[in-house]
């Protein structure tokens, strides 16, 4: 046998960082490491004032957006106060061989401020996709423009374009 002493001492593992270490921040002005929840160190932060809370902080947003939205609408409200309404109303009309038909529109700026109007053409009254609209020239208040446009050829299937039915209105 062997006359090696023997060791009475437990095993101890060697000494590593800890497996978890401390959660830390960093400051938001300097950078130094911060305890976790910390948002300025003791030298940014010498009077230990607490950040906001979470909840203060998405109610401070929701409040700016809100106001965002209130001064956007009163902005576009002043941008279009004045304009129009605008009468518009069919002056000719004239069927054509191929199956357009062509219109001659009468607009009339009845606001007080000059406006551009929108307009649509519609084959009896009833708004559908593949209806002509125009936008027309800035018209002073008061003012009126005549526009001939022609309607174009229905697609298959579409019926073709009666012109005593066909019906303008501008916005």
């Amino acid at each position: 046998m062997s006359d090696l002493p023997r060791s009475t001492s437990k095993i101890q593992p060697p000494k590593t960082a800890q497996a978890h270490p401390e959660p830390e921040d960093r400051c938001l002005r300097c950078g130094r490491p911060t305890p976790a929840g910390t948002s300025l160190c003791e030298a940014d932060n010498p009077g230990a004032i607490k950040s906001p809370s979470a909840t203060q902080v998405h109610g401070t947003i929701l409040v700016g957006v809100v106001a965002g939205f209130l001064i956007f609408g009163l902005l576009a409200r002043f941008a279009v106060s004045g304009a129009g309404p605008f009468e518009a109303e069919i002056q000719g009309r004239a069927p054509r061989a191929d199956g357009a038909a062509e219109v001659v529109v009468r607009v009339l700026n009845a606001g007080t401020a000059p406006a551009a109007a929108t307009c649509r053409v519609t084959r009896d009254g009833v708004p559908r996709q593949e209806d002509l609209t125009f936008r027309t020239e800035r018209l002073a208040a008061g003012a009126t423009v005549q526009v001939t446009r022609t309607l174009p050829v229905p697609q298959a299937g579409d019926p073709a374009f009666d012109v005593s039915r066909v019906t303008v209105a501008c916005t």
